[in-house]
């Protein structure tokens, strides 16, 4: 409003641009990362990460997505939870992928929650809801790049298809392994990956 105030159209249509803006940038840079990965270009930045502080802040991030559809977002992190070697940036949207697919394919007053304990020599993550699930000949596609199940709910939510994939990517590449649970349409999902404590990158 630089020029003056906008009225309800006005302001309706700009916000309209600024979503499709934004979504472009998801778009782009999703692309981007697949891209480097794909290349074996992408490099991984480590350091010692607070994983209790890291996963507080991913849930403070999701506040916001979460209070405007009214979901419940359950959370169970353990007490004893290490600091791990790894990438800071990579690791947080690894997460923020996960659970916002969590949340897209929810419906309102539904529940998502993340579980979180140390496993050995591995921290192991347990992203789950209980939304549309996924059904059973679409198990092996949702790694594919820029696949989204076809169905009408589908259509009303933003997305590249390119989360999954690239977390799974992003996962591997920090020498942990991701893989997705279902029972099949409306019956929730769960992705569950583990990331080592001490890296095994060279």
């Amino acid at each position: 409003e630089t020029f003056g105030p906008l009225n309800e159209k006005q302001r309706q249509y700009v916000n309209n641009v600024l979503t499709s803006g934004k979504h472009l940038l998801l778009l782009i840079n999703q692309i981007l990362d697949m891209a480097k990965v794909e290349a074996g270009k992408m490099k991984l930045a480590l350091s010692s990460l607070p994983m209790k502080s890291l996963l507080n802040e991913i849930s403070l991030l999701m506040e916001d997505m979460v209070g405007k559809k009214k979901i419940v977002m359950l959370l169970e992190i353990a007490e004893d939870l290490p600091n791990i070697e790894a990438d800071d940036l990579k690791v947080k949207e690894i997460l923020y992928n996960l659970l916002s697919n969590a949340v897209k394919f929810t419906p309102e007053g539904g529940n998502i929650g993340m579980r979180v304990k140390k496993v050995d020599s591995e921290i192991e993550i347990v992203v789950w809801d209980k939304g549309i699930g996924i059904a059973s000949e679409n198990m092996d596609k949702i790694f594919e790049g820029f696949f989204r199940v076809d169905t009408p709910y589908s259509r009303l939510t933003e997305g590249t298809g390119l989360g999954l994939p690239l977390s799974k990517k992003m996962v591997e590449l920090h020498g942990g392994k991701l893989s997705v649970e279902s029972e099949g349409l409306n019956r929730g999902t769960s992705v569950r990956f583990t990331l080592p404590i001490i890296s095994r990158m060279v």
